[in-house]
């Protein structure tokens, strides 16, 4: 990331795509990375207090190591990118292709500039938009085209 990417977005603030964090705090750091694979994915500065503050954290490898592992434990796991800039930890969420995820508290979803906490309905309405998708993309057309009732040619042209 750039310096002006980053001051840019200390500008911006935090939103559906971007979250603060002061320091490091392992319980809520899952929540947050969870919520952003869950979403549209996201980027969370640590070092950075809730009015754009750089407050700054001391970057270890120790620490660079907990966030991965934090990632790693999510179920299923969660790939992250690690960036440093002027004393900030930067962990660089992309959306989930496996959703949903979870971590031990359970499963979140990003809402604005915010975290939330799925209910039962909700995590059983996020499985069901998720196999509708998977029908729609994946098997529908597959199925189409194996049994000949659309001709590839048709599709591709």
């Amino acid at each position: 990331m750039e310096k002006k990417e980053f001051e840019f977005l200390l500008k911006q603030g935090e939103g559906l795509k971007l979250e603060f964090k002061e320091g490091f705090d392992s319980k809520n750091l899952a929540k947050e990375i969870v919520a952003f694979a869950n979403t549209e994915g996201g980027r969370i500065f640590i070092g950075v207090n809730d009015k754009s503050e750089v407050k700054g954290i001391q970057i270890t490898n120790k620490l660079k190591s907990e966030v991965q592992d934090l990632a790693r434990n999510c179920d299923p796991s969660i790939n992250i990118k690690l960036e440093t800039m002027d004393n900030v930890l930067i962990v660089n969420v992309d959306e989930g292709v496996n959703k949903p995820y979870r971590c031990s508290a359970g499963f979140f979803l990003r809402q604005g500039s915010n975290s939330q906490k799925l209910s039962t309905d909700e995590i059983r309405d996020f499985l069901i938009k998720k196999e509708r998708y998977y029908l729609m993309i994946v098997l529908i057309p597959h199925l189409v085209l194996r049994t000949g009732l659309i001709k590839p040619n048709l599709i591709f042209s």
